[in-house]
């Protein structure tokens, strides 16, 4: 019931028999008591959903597998098929689809009695088959199937609009900002002109000698009165009521962001940890005004959680409130709640509430003094501050006395130059046995290669089918090396099939059922480790040093992550692939990212899910990989961070105390290390650490939620201040060591 996979039941059942002093039978008895295992787990299965199975639910059930007549399309494929783009289309057709499974009440199902990975297992199974075989399938298994599918559907579905709406409304706001900037650059170059007419009507008004009833035409002899009006217009066209602000620009886009919005409030009961809250009132009021069509805005409406930039808006200069800007500002304002789930749904993975992502307060207790073994952090958050204040203390110290014998740094106009590190001269041998090594390297067929290293490996091993069956024809080694080559150059199924001679439809269905995340980094982690044991990769390194660094490339399809960067993608779009690599030159993870999104947001999810035998110890990045937030969680999860940092001078760096004065450093020193903001979360801040270690929630997701609270945040401002404490210490280790610069500025240089 926890895992279906026959290998592993064969495996848990011999050690059963050898723990139990029982002797082995035969390797078939072995199959046919897994084989029983596995159809008892399916009858299991079954009699726990049997509750659900009323006869209005298996009909409903039965219809998602036939051909519905109204849209022409088969209802199941409908359901798991995500959207491609941000736009008011795609959020109302995820919508439709949440509906859909709301008349059908999916989300009073009561599945709890299942465990979780048989859960996701039946959801993976419904996910990759076609209705086709769905519908053959015996009903035990069929309704168990498709049941899983409908619950962990609804929660996958409320993340996609979630995620949607989030981008929608980030797309719109960055093209009324460019609207802005064009219409300033348009004022700027209309003002010159605007101001040579200002002056010659000026020029001709102020003239004494002019008399009144003559004024008019002298000025018709300075400017038509058809060049006039023309001005005057444009000039009305140029005046804006607010300031700098582009949100008049925003509210130009409120048609289109009205296509949705209304459904899209009264598709959700959104929750806040705030008991009053000003926001979910807002949500409330438009959505009643929304069912009574009704569009003015009473003046006596509370408008508490309207930032001060757009309250000239919301409420114009009579002191009534503008029902565009009002309904315009609570979106927005939404978006952001639900970003720093400040605002959660049930049903919600990534939008769920922020405390369920973190070890529950009850457990904390008993899991505390694991957790701070696991990661060698002190529980007493006093013990640990005030070692490395005194670390600190040592490093300043050490620094301010030998600072001018340090040839690598120095001060100029109060700010800190760093010499570049010079080039290291490579010996005559050294490029002798680089030449040699490359006329000796033969020249090899991809495909060659692919199988050789899986004949040393096994890497199509962990290639297992979404239904996790082990059974393997002859023929399906070939369409496993054909669909790896077709996805990881780009080649394309059908291209692949007839360049290879192979059936495309069992081409398709191979790369359908056999290639997934899971199955491919399975499949990664057996080359790593293999390598890692090789003597050669022992000189490279350890495997104790990794990097990190994220790679664009354009996209020609439809994707929702591919979003516009015209200094990378130019007209058009395209996404990030973030890769890990190790001081072996293995590449133990990677992972697809929007390429708007900072690295550092992703940095720690790897090196937390390293599945491999790295004992990955110290882990390098460029700047967009670092962020003083990176640096306080490396630390506490008993890390060491060593980013290559651009324009270190620009860094500020923190003294221990206020009473502590150096004779050369002093000028860069901008600020003391607040021990009590700390120590007042500190608690808060193992639990996250925690949560992080043990595999509560990834810690991309929870970065990028803890990034997102308004700064007043305290756990936030925690987290923010030991991370300066421990960036500074780690700065001042950099500029000491020539040799600490070079070994990290070497594994950066790997991944080239």
């Amino acid at each position: 019931m926890e895992h279906d996979r026959p290998l592993l039941l064969l495996q848990l059942l011999i050690k059963k028999l050898e723990t139990s002093k029982i002797v082995r039978p035969g390797l078939t008895v072995l199959e046919r008591m897994v084989a029983t295992a596995r159809n008892s787990a399916w009858i299991e299965t079954y009699n726990c959903l049997q509750p659900i199975l009323s006869p209005n639910n298996s009909s409903f059930l039965d219809k998602l597998l036939e051909l519905d007549s109204e849209s022409g399309r088969i209802t199941l494929s409908w359901l798991r098929t995500g959207a491609v783009s941000n736009s008011p289309k795609a959020i109302k057709n995820a919508l439709a689809k949440l509906d859909f499974l709301n008349q059908h009440h999916v989300t009073e199902w009561d599945v709890s009695v299942l465990n979780p990975n048989r859960l996701k297992f039946l959801a993976k199974l419904g996910k990759k088959s076609t209705p086709q075989a769905l519908s053959r399938t015996p009903e035990t298994r069929r309704y168990s199937i498709l049941i899983a599918f409908c619950c962990h559907g609804y929660t996958e579905i409320t993340d996609e609009v979630i995620d949607l709406y989030i981008n929608t409304l980030a797309h719109i706001h960055a093209r009324a900002k460019r609207d802005r900037d064009e219409f300033q650059r348009r004022v700027a170059q209309s003002v010159n002109q605007k101001l040579k007419l200002f002056n010659k009507i000026g020029q001709v008004i102020l003239n004494e000698d002019i008399k009144d009833e003559e004024l008019r035409s002298r000025i018709y002899d300075q400017i038509t009165p058809e060049e006039l009006l023309a001005s005057v217009t444009e000039c009305q066209s140029l005046v804006r009521s607010h300031g700098n602000d582009y949100y008049d620009f925003l509210a130009l886009r409120y048609g289109y962001i009205r296509q949705f919005a209304p459904t899209f409030l009264i598709s959700f009961h959104f929750h806040s940890n705030h008991q009053l809250d000003g926001l979910l009132e807002a949500i409330a009021l438009l959505r009643n005004l929304d069912a009574t069509k009704k569009r003015k805005v009473s003046e006596t409406t509370s408008i508490k959680f309207v930032p001060s930039k757009w309250k000239d808006y919301v409420v114009n200069e009579e002191g009534k409130i503008v029902r565009k800007y009002y309904e315009l500002c609570a979106l927005w304002q939404l978006r952001g709640a639900l970003r720093s789930g400040n605002v959660w749904l049930k049903h919600s993975r990534k939008y769920a509430n922020p405390e369920s992502y973190l070890i529950p307060q009850a457990q904390w207790a008993s899991l505390k003094s694991e957790v701070c073994q696991l990661v060698q952090v002190s529980e007493s958050g006093i013990h640990t501050v005030e070692a490395k204040i005194k670390e600190l203390e040592r490093l300043l110290l050490e620094f301010d006395t030998s600072f001018l014998d340090n040839e690598q740094v120095r001060i100029e106009k109060d700010k800190l130059v760093v010499t570049p590190l010079s080039a290291e001269s490579v010996s005559p041998s050294t490029r002798q046995l680089r030449q040699q090594i490359r006329e000796r390297l033969p020249w090899i067929e991809l495909t060659e290669l692919l199988i050789e290293i899986d004949n040393l490996t096994g890497f199509t091993q962990a290639i297992i089918s979404a239904a996790d069956s082990e059974a393997r024809t002859p023929e399906l080694q070939r369409y496993l090396y054909a669909a790896i080559i077709a996805q990881a150059c780009n080649i394309g199924l059908e291209r692949m099939a007839r360049l290879a001679n192979l059936s495309y439809l069992q081409l398709a269905w191979c790369n359908n059922w056999y290639l997934r995340e899971f199955t491919l980094k399975a499949a990664n982690t057996k080359i790593v480790n293999f390598q890692y044991h090789l003597p050669l990769s022992q000189i490279w390194g350890g495997g104790t040093l990794s990097s990190s660094d994220g790679q664009r490339f354009p996209v020609s399809v439809k994707n929702r992550m591919a979003v516009s960067l015209p200094r990378y993608f130019g007209y058009g779009h395209g996404v990030s692939f973030y890769s890990w690599t190790s001081d072996q030159f293995s590449q133990y993870g990677s992972k697809p990212t929007i390429s708007t999104l900072r690295d550092s947001t992703y940095v720690l999810d790897e090196i937390l899910d390293n599945e491999t035998e790295l004992p990955i110890m110290e882990h390098t990045t460029d700047t967009a990989g670092y962020t003083e937030l990176v640096f306080a969680m490396f630390d506490l999860l008993g890390l060491q961070f060593s980013p290559r940092i651009k324009d270190l001078g620009g860094q500020r760096l923190y003294r221990a105390s206020r009473n502590s004065e150096y004779q050369h450093i002093e000028s860069l020193l901008s600020g003391v290390i607040k021990t009590d903001k700390i120590l007042a979360r500190w608690d808060d801040m193992l639990r996250v650490a925690g949560s992080l270690k043990l595999g509560w929630v990834t810690a991309s997701l929870f970065l990028n939620k803890l990034k997102s609270f308004p700064q007043q945040n305290d756990l936030a401002s925690s987290f923010a201040e030991y991370g300066r404490m421990i960036k500074t210490i780690f700065i001042l280790r950099y500029l000491m060591s020539q040799p600490y610069r070079r070994k990290i500025n070497n594994q950066l240089n790997r991944r080239k």
